[in-house]
């Protein structure tokens, strides 16, 4: 198969599936979603991919800071119908519990070992979880791209999500001729011309592919 004949659907693991009702509802928004094979989201994936698709790319999935694994912690955006939509009270609805909710992209990374608890039904269960997750979309005909955040971490310095800061400190992370952080990419950037920040990245490659199967991977940025 030649590689422009490569189609790629990209999908959020959590939006996939947490307004589903043919999901059970413990499995909405996590990584079993993808293994109810009768759901409408795993039946519209499969007749997709008999039409020729053939690869899903998931959104961020590695473990990343924005949401509190938690899930009795997670606050729900009240009732919207009542306020007029020319108003901005929906949106300031939406504004008081949006870093208190469930929902986020995931381009702000922790670890890169390690998938995201807050789309398991059962954090503790997440590495079988994902694995599940990526069989019941092969079982279906379809590849599964990770999009990986490389380019940057969300905590630096003495920041509490800090985690390589606290391996060798001012080392993962850019710095410019004076100390200070590099930030191009939004955030703390990532030295991956330093050896060992580059050995990490390669690294979580590998184990994504031989230990999780995956297919591909997009690189942000």
């Amino acid at each position: 198969e030649r590689v422009n004949d490569l189609s790629i659907y990209e999908l959020h693991v959590r939006d996939f599936s947490v307004g589903d009702s043919t999901v059970p509802a413990q499995h909405q928004g996590t990584y079993l979603a993808f293994t109810d094979t009768h759901s409408n989201g795993m039946r519209h994936l499969s007749k997709l991919a008999d039409a020729g698709l053939k690869a899903v790319h998931l959104l961020p999935t590695f473990h990343f800071n924005s949401i509190n694994e938690d899930k009795s912690t997670w606050l729900q955006t009240p009732s919207l119908s009542g306020y007029p939509p020319d108003g901005q009270q929906q949106q300031a609805a939406v504004a008081a519990i949006q870093s208190s909710d469930g929902y986020n992209w995931g381009y702000d990374p922790d670890h890169y070992l390690a998938p995201e608890g807050g789309y398991a039904v059962n954090p503790d269960e997440r590495v079988k979880e994902y694995r599940e997750m990526v069989m019941g979309l092969h079982h279906s005909g379809l590849r599964v791209i990770q999009d990986v955040v490389f380019n940057h971490t969300s905590g630096f310095g003495e920041a509490s999500n800090s985690i390589l800061d606290e391996v060798v400190p001012d080392y993962y992370n850019r710095l410019d001729a004076d100390g200070n952080l590099e930030t191009g990419s939004c955030c703390a950037d990532t030295a991956t011309e330093h050896l060992m920040m580059g050995k990490l990245q390669q690294d979580a490659i590998l184990w994504n592919a031989k230990k999780y199967k995956i297919d591909g991977f997009r690189f942000d940025i």
